[in-house]
């Protein structure tokens, strides 16, 4: 649980910003606590909610936000009154934080009034925390380790001479007067909204102003009233303004950069895979044989390895068997392997992208998917695409490779993109789709891939004691050795050399897989065959014995279909 990391560090939380139909606690801001236990209350049954933190006095942070358009600002600033220090930084939906001290003087929030794109949370604000997910799917994410440093001489001057536009002079000592207390907060409002602030956000800070600087304060229903009716204007900014728009002749003048392969031809780094399967095929042990793999960067199925940091999420066996299995595979302890098997962390995918983010591994393996990923409905496509999106954003941001297992619908799909377990959102989502199945005598493997080449399926081979995997040829030749020991079987009980359509009627198997098996079983020379292949003296294929000696009335049997090399 993300909220749980600020409370050990002193500071109050509460949720806000839930994603899905989650309500905010009464009194936003205002109800932060440090309390364990009313922090579990109020994340357990709402799992997916934002973590905010109130800024100024109340947590001793005052935050800097930067818009996308501010960074023109915030250079001309420091270009007239000094460079800022070094401090704690956060990458938000739409731009980024700096994290100060608060100075202990008492300092407003307000939006643009350090430069355009640049607004200032502290008293009566808050911040929302990383790990928590803005609307566009982006994820908050620290991008430093600093502490908060001290707020500059000159920036604490500057904030605390500042006024809101259309907020009286100061020789009013500051305060709103009644005959100007909508105008002033419908103008704060609109300045909050231009940059692209939700209805809630600006409901909070038009609350503080209110209580704070009007004369007389307005209403609770009031002010609400003036955040929801501004709320309804679109944001100031563009809506490509957070796109890097670059005209196509310049892309295609830029040299042509190589996919950056984990296993060459079928996993690219930067990108989400899943393997899927029905249970006890073999995906899990997939999964491990990968990470092994990368790990050592020995190569995986036959295919080359990027060597790197993997990272194994075993949510649903026994760390007892994980550890086994790596034991069996010939693991000395001295690979790049970090194994998590225990239950879910309470902070869910949001801790999984955390940790994506702060170590970049080469490899993670989610073992399985929906034990990582809350979601309600797999059918339903939105949901599954938006916790997908999360991983994926993860991956390109980091260029690291994330495979998830996950189970196999019912029945066999004709279409391998059918395969997964509920909506086709996961498999539409992933840039490499792994089927695995299991026939009587063997396993076999199947990519459907938006990099690189398709893998046609193929045999799949497993070794109970050492618990690796490797190739095995197509599935076809697999079936077509399998036919061929049915062949031989059933001429040896025949007793005498049989035509090919009653060598079909008695061998179980399909008509391409039993011709290419009688084709190989003569070229091996097993299988001896007589006659002329017409109509009147059609092929016969016998096990041992000399040719046989046909009477007329016997060449009767049609040989329609009877030719010997397999029909593709």
């Amino acid at each position: 649980m993300a909220a749980l990391r600020y409370v050990a560090d002193g500071l109050p939380v509460f949720p806000c910003q839930p994603r899905g139909k989650v309500p905010m606690v009464e009194n936003g801001f205002k109800a932060a606590t440090r309390d364990l236990e009313q922090v579990f209350d109020w994340w357990s049954p709402w799992s997916l909610a934002n973590v905010a933190i109130p800024t100024g006095e109340a947590s001793g942070i005052d935050v800097l936000y930067i818009d996308p358009g501010g960074h023109d600002s915030l250079a001309a600033l420091t270009a007239e009154y000094g460079p800022l220090p070094e401090t704690r930084e956060v990458r938000t939906g739409r731009g980024s934080q700096k994290w100060f001290k608060h100075p202990g003087v008492p300092i407003r929030c307000n939006a643009g009034l350090l430069g355009k794109g640049l607004d200032w949370r502290s008293d009566g604000g808050y911040v929302v925390a990383p790990q928590s997910i803005h609307p566009n799917g982006t994820v908050y994410a620290f991008l430093n380790d600093l502490p908060p440093a001290e707020m500059p001489a000159w920036l604490i001057g500057l904030l605390t001479k500042a006024k809101a536009k259309g907020a009286p002079a100061a020789g009013n000592g500051g305060k709103i007067p009644a005959g100007k207390r909508n105008a002033t907060l419908t103008a704060i409002a609109g300045s909050l909204r231009r940059h692209g602030l939700p209805e809630h956000e600006i409901l909070e800070s038009l609350k503080g102003i209110n209580a704070r600087q009007c004369e007389a304060a307005l209403s609770e229903s009031e002010v609400a009233r003036v955040a929801a009716s501004v709320a309804k204007y679109a944001p100031g900014a563009p809506v490509a303004a957070g796109f890097s728009l670059v005209p196509l002749g310049e892309l295609l003048a830029r040299p042509v950069v190589p996919v950056d392969w984990l296993v060459e031809g079928l996993l690219a780094a930067g990108t989400v895979s899943a393997a899927v399967s029905k249970p006890k095929v073999c995906k899990s042990t997939l999964a491990r044989n990968l990470c092994w793999s990368v790990a050592r960067g020995a190569p995986f199925l036959g295919f080359p390895t990027k060597k790197g940091l993997c990272v194994y999420l075993g949510l649903e066996e026994r760390l007892e068997d994980v550890v086994a299995d790596f034991r069996s595979m010939g693991a000395t302890g001295h690979e790049n392997i970090l194994v998590h098997a225990d239950a879910t962390p309470a902070g869910g995918i949001l801790a999984l992208v955390d940790m994506v983010r702060e170590r970049r591994p080469a490899l993670v393996v989610i073992d399985p998917l929906f034990r990582a990923v809350a979601i309600r409905d797999e059918k339903a496509y939105a949901e599954t695409y938006a916790a997908m999106g999360l991983l994926i954003d993860a991956a390109r941001s980091t260029q690291t490779h994330i495979l998830a297992t996950h189970h196999m619908g019912k029945g066999m799909k004709i279409d391998p993109v059918d395969s997964p377990l509920g909506s086709t959102a996961l498999a539409g989502s992933v840039a490499t789709l792994i089927i695995l199945k299991r026939a009587e005598n063997y396993r076999t493997i199947q990519t459907v891939q938006r990099i690189g080449q398709d893998l046609p399926e193929t045999v799949l081979q497993f070794d109970p004691a050492t618990k690796r995997l490797s190739i095995g040829g197509s599935r076809f030749d697999a079936d077509r050795r399998d036919c061929e020991a049915r062949i031989l079987e059933f001429l040896e009980a025949a007793c005498e050399p049989q035509t090919q359509n009653k060598i079909r009627a008695g061998v179980e198997g399909q008509t391409r897989i039993i011709r290419a098996a009688i084709t190989r079983l003569v070229e091996a020379g097993t299988v001896q065959r007589f006659g002329e292949g017409t109509r009147g003296n059609p092929f016969l294929y016998g096990v041992e014995g000399p040719e046989p000696v046909f009477e007329q009335q016997e060449l009767v049997e049609t040989t329609m279909g009877a030719s010997d090399g397999p029909t593709m």
